[in-house]
């Protein structure tokens, strides 16, 4: 899991299907949210005019707390992120980290983890969940 490191604090960034349905309720069209987390216009993709404008950070900490949030729900922690408190721990120089971490945290939360449907026979339904936690533990 990808994690932002704010005023001390690792926060994990978690992004599933919740997540990108808060954010376009609360932020905008995810059509839209990839250009101004990169502070660019959706119109020309190459003006970055609007890096560390207004919108652009508000996307970031929004982004930032939403996906927070759920990182930290799903840690079992609470989810005690806002939007005051993200944009006063982040400093300025963390705004370019914490584009990439958003992205990232976007890019493996669009994997897929459907496994294809085997019809080889019975299933050990114990010793697949066993191999999944090899796998999540390496």
């Amino acid at each position: 899991m990808i994690t932002i490191k704010l005023k001390g604090r690792e926060i994990p960034l978690l992004y599933t299907v919740l997540e990108m349905k808060t954010i376009q309720d609360e932020l905008m069209p995810l059509g839209q949210i990839f250009y101004k987390l990169f502070g660019r216009t959706d119109e020309e993709d190459k003006n970055a005019s609007g890096y560390a404008g207004p919108e652009h950070l508000q996307v970031i900490g929004g982004l930032i707390r939403i996906l927070g949030n759920a990182g930290l729900e799903e840690a079992g922690q609470e989810a005690d992120l806002t939007d005051k408190w993200v944009m006063r721990a982040l400093k300025p120089a963390q705004i370019p980290a914490a584009m990439t971490a958003c992205m990232q945290a976007m890019n493996e939360g669009m994997a897929s983890e459907i496994p294809e449907k085997k019809d080889d026979g019975p299933v050990d339904v114990t010793l697949e969940e066993m191999n999944k936690k090899k796998e999540a533990d390496s």
